[in-house]
């Protein structure tokens, strides 16, 4: 064999393990990036919970859908979706006391897996994502029974302060009406106001509406017409949470609602729709 053949061998040599060694190395990428593939599609978020065992919601108080109950401890009807979860799971469901004006920072700082009864909004989207919505509800106000005011346009031409809890979307929607907003930070301290006279009247959701009036019959309720504000309250839930593991929540939240779990549960609190309130209502 001459100097010139072996030195062509040489090189064809070269060139084949280089070759075979890129096909083998894109191999062992390629079931690399597999793997990684099927760890997303089981879904990390879940197998995080599952690992800790332990499936932490921060709950901000709003009767009756998210309360404290006799023994202390947070509950609620909110909270029944992602109690079956944790029960599918096999892992504990752990409420973190939340407030609304700090409910979306504790889900970023990863205090809590979700954040219960939240409200779709731009602004909390921009921070944070949202599971498919529990339940839909419209923003109403709350009034003495013997406020003089009978609708939307008396309480808002009358300049009186009308309060909100701080950091719930019905406050934020409130500002686009008045600049008279004494903002509190929890509903019952928003109520307090009403009843003490330092506000004329509370913003705030139906349920936690209906709550307040059934608790206290000197209290009743004034419906926008036309809307003010309407929401569907879902879950918080970080940004990077994956596609597989929000399909999992959004799949209890369903199962809870056409169960008939949700409605049953909405019926022992003594939630109803707005159709239906009946004396609860300003007359």
């Amino acid at each position: 064999m001459t100097k010139t053949s072996k030195i062509v061998l040489a090189v064809l040599a070269v060139v084949i393990i280089a070759l075979a060694g890129g096909y083998f190395g894109s191999g062992f990428r390629g079931n690399s990036a597999s793997a990684t593939s099927a760890t997303a599609a089981q879904g990390t978020f879940i197998d995080e919970i599952k690992k800790r065992g332990e499936l932490r919601v921060g709950v901000a108080i709003a009767p009756p859908m998210t309360v404290e109950q006799t023994d202390g401890t947070l509950g609620g009807p909110n909270l029944i979706p992602l109690q079956d979860l944790a029960s599918q799971l096999g892992v504990k469901l752990v409420p973190v006391a939340a407030e609304w004006k700090n409910i979306v920072a504790g889900l970023q700082a990863n205090r809590y897996d979700f954040a219960a009864n939240l409200d779709y909004t731009v602004e909390r989207s921009l921070a944070i994502g949202f599971t498919d919505p529990v339940y839909q509800y419209q923003g109403v106000f709350v009034v003495k029974a013997d406020s003089p005011f009978k609708t939307v346009a008396d309480l808002l031409a009358n300049g009186g302060q009308i309060t909100a809890a701080q950091g719930s979307a019905p406050e934020k929607a409130l500002q686009g009406h008045t600049s008279n907003i004494m903002s509190v930070d929890s509903y019952s301290n928003a109520i307090s106001s009403v009843q003490s006279g330092r506000a004329i009247a509370e913003f705030t959701d139906l349920p936690t509406a209906e709550s307040q009036a059934q608790a206290d019959p000197s209290l009743k309720i004034i419906v926008p017409e036309p809307e003010i504000y309407s929401a569907s309250a879902a879950y918080g839930v970080p940004a990077t949470m994956d596609p597989r593991s929000l399909q999992i929540v959004n799949i209890a939240i369903e199962r809870a609602q056409k169960s008939g779990q949700l409605k049953q549960a909405y019926g022992k609190v003594g939630y109803v729709e707005i159709d239906n309130l009946g004396d609860l209502r300003k007359k």
